[in-house]
């Protein structure tokens, strides 16, 4: 079932349903109190008084459904935000779990995508069933007054459908180039805000600017087109709507009414409810158009909402006694990283990994988690081999990076990532971190801004080490942990990584001081 409203609460829809019905009485109302009152005023029934009474009741009646109304258009409302916050959370939740390495596709699909999909799918599928349930209604009531008339007016609407088929995969096409260009325009504004003080060194501003401007004019041309041609498919099929729809069937009604085999009153309320034969199916058309847009947003959408979270119980780490790497290479296209890496690590071992830039030793790290498998080789945790396996690798590993990702959050959520911990915990890591003096200065709840711009680099390798501690997992692993720090702050983030003894460490560098390598275990070294 390829629709959105599936992600709404059913008895929502069931309230919707229900009030679209009332909603849809309006017309008909109306409809009906001109038949009775213009047949009686051409036969002269019933009395002037009568009249007035029949007006009054039809117009409470409408006041009446103008205030159900109200509760109707705010419950449609509330179903779109339902749907839209249950598809987000099944976006967010997919792209988190998956990791990807590029954020425009992400970026995109919750930002720009999502709201092409909450106008144009979303809102038109719960629209279609208002006007479906307008036009079923206003048929019924034609049926049972003049079905001739009716019948010739239905048979008519039927045309605008067949016009508008021959439109859809133009349609469709024309969404497609816009929501490709709309993901690039993203990427490029991104890229422009992350690296303005990168062109700014260069006094490059002029050329990143025409970019992101060059970007945005492919994206809004081609929005151009795509509203175009919807719009210029909207008034063809109304232009044609119109003549088939209502002027034939005019003319046919005059016709029946001029032999006198319909009255006046009668003729009059079908061209009212025949408003409700022709705009609803021209409408419905349009708004058909309009989801199908959305197919190629909406299969994207749909990953998502296949993913399913592997919620299987991780099996307790055992107690770690050994970690050995057995013949590992990594090989890309036309290229191989590295060849017959072989080492071992044992409980509260500090290994240095050193090898040249381009090595590979972020791969390295990456096999050990379990992230990627090697071209060839094992690792075995504790004589079992998990070569591969994501799942039950990276939990032995805490990790610290060169460079930390830091929320704009708290510090207290930087630390533990949104985990319980009790009082002492917290406090134990902080202090063995070195982050007493910042959390004495600015209180746990302190916000550190984007990307933790009101911390140093070494505050920020603080916290990051806070959370490899905070895990209390057998081996910490640290790539390139120091690479960026001047020479004392290395040395003092190496002490507090290396000094503790609840975890085994291994570090990849290509550089460090002799002071530095004189706290490690035991060195491996790796050529080209």
């Amino acid at each position: 079932m390829n629709t959105s409203l599936k992600y709404a609460p059913k008895w929502k829809l069931f309230l919707y349903t229900f009030l679209a019905i009332i909603s849809s009485l309006g017309n008909v109302v109306i409809a009906y109190v001109t038949k009775v009152m213009l047949n009686s005023a051409q036969n002269h029934q019933g009395s002037v008084q009568l009249l007035v009474v029949t007006a009054t009741i039809g117009s409470l009646t409408l006041i009446a459904i103008m205030f159900i109304n109200f509760g109707f258009r705010y419950l449609k409302n509330d179903i779109v935000q339902d749907i839209n916050l249950n598809l987000k959370k099944h976006i967010v939740t997919y792209l988190i779990y998956n990791q990807k390495d590029s954020q425009k596709d992400g970026m995109s699909l919750l930002t720009n995508n999502m709201k092409q999909v909450e106008t144009a799918k979303i809102q038109n599928e719960l629209l279609v069933i208002y006007q479906g349930i307008t036009f079923i209604i206003a048929v019924s009531v034609g049926l049972i007054n003049s079905w001739l008339l009716t019948l010739i007016f239905m048979v008519t609407t039927l045309i605008p459908g067949f016009i508008q088929k021959f439109f859809t995969k133009n349609i469709q096409e024309k969404s497609k180039i816009w929501e490709d260009n709309n993901a690039i325009y993203t990427q490029k504004v991104s890229d422009g805000l992350n690296g303005a003080k990168t062109v700014a060194l260069y006094d490059v501003q002029p050329v990143l600017i025409k970019k992101i401007i060059n970007s945005a004019s492919n994206m809004e041309v081609a929005l151009k087109k795509f509203n175009y041609t919807q719009g210029a498919v909207g008034e063809l099929i109304l232009a044609i709507a119109n003549v088939f729809s209502f002027i034939i069937p005019f003319l046919i009604g005059a016709i029946l009414m001029f032999n006198n085999q319909i009255g006046a009153g009668t003729l009059v309320m079908i061209i009212q409810l025949s408003n409700d034969f022709i705009n609803p199916v021209v409408d419905i058309f349009q708004r058909y158009n309009a989801i199908k847009s959305t197919d190629s947003i909406w299969s994207k959408v749909s990953e998502a909402l296949n993913f399913k979270i592997d919620d299987s119980v991780n099996e307790a780490i055992s107690d770690f006694n050994s970690l050995k790497v057995s013949n590992l290479s990594y090989e890309v296209p036309n290229k191989q990283l590295f060849d017959n890496v072989n080492f071992d690590v044992k409980p509260k071992d500090k290994v240095l990994l050193m090898a040249p830039s381009g090595w590979g030793k972020t791969t390295l790290l990456s096999i050990l988690l379990g992230r990627i498998a090697p071209s060839s080789g094992k690792v075995e945790i504790n004589q079992v081999d998990e070569t591969g396996n994501w799942k039950k690798l990276h939990s032995y590993f805490s990790y610290i990076n060169q460079k930390p990702f830091i929320f704009d959050d708290s510090l207290e959520y930087n630390i533990t990532l949104g985990r319980k911990v009790s009082s002492e915990k917290l406090n134990y890591v902080i202090n063995q971190a070195g982050l007493k003096d910042l959390i004495e200065e600015k209180g746990l709840n302190y916000q550190v801004g984007e990307k933790g711009n009101k911390l140093s680099g070494g505050q920020i390798q603080r916290i990051e080490i806070a959370r490899a501690l905070l895990a209390e997992r057998p081996i910490i692993l640290a790539d390139e942990a120091t690479s960026s720090l001047d020479p004392e702050l290395s040395l003092a983030i190496h002490k507090t990584i290396l000094e503790q003894n609840q975890s085994a460490v291994i570090e990849v560098a290509h550089k460090v001081t002799d002071e530095e390598r004189a706290m490690f275990t035991k060195i491996v070294k790796f050529s080209k």
